[in-house]
């Protein structure tokens, strides 16, 4: 059995004021170092650590913006092809929100970590792209995975506000 779904995603892309480095500076100092999951969580796994104990671990090795850093990948390549402009793609995400959308749907895995891109222009202009997470997992009609993306979503749009230099309003 297969299925074919067609579903509508909020693209987003912000330009800053800020340099493309000063950007990138204060979107890793917002999700912290990168940490291996795979190292960290098994052993509390094996454990049979209570959930309480294992969001005490996660939630040490999340970044001030509620985030963490999984990977980071530069498209130095670009440099090759005589492009002059920069191109960093980010996952992250937090472990606790994942687990919670995939205990309600295992599928919603495909969306997390979440993906977002900063890169600047030929002219110099730097700019953060993400999909809007609330809208990737819209197509699940499951209200607690509902909640959950929504909240994570108000984590991403207030990172990329503090990445960019804009204060958020409220």
């Amino acid at each position: 059995m297969s299925s074919t779904q067609h579903i509508s995603i909020e693209h987003v892309v912000i330009a800053s004021k800020r340099p493309y480095q000063q950007v990138i500076d204060a979107l890793e100092a917002r999700l912290g170092p990168v940490v291996d999951w795979d190292t960290i969580l098994p052993p509390l796994i094996d454990a049979r650590v209570s959930w309480e104990q294992l969001t005490q671990e996660v939630e040490a090795h999340i970044g001030p913006s509620g985030l963490t850093l999984f990977s980071k990948v530069k498209h130095s390549y670009l440099a090759l092809l005589g492009k002059g402009s920069c191109v960093t793609q980010y996952s992250i995400g937090n472990p606790l929100f994942a687990s919670y959308m995939t205990r309600h749907t295992p599928e919603a895995a495909l969306y997390a970590p979440l993906r977002l891109v900063v890169y600047q222009d030929e002219e110099g202009r730097t700019f953060v792209a993400y999909d809007n997470f609330a809208s990737l997992l819209a197509q699940y009609t499951n209200e607690e995975i509902s909640r959950a993306a929504q909240v994570v979503q108000q984590k991403l749009t207030d990172l990329v506000a503090e990445a960019i230099g804009e204060k958020r309003e409220e």
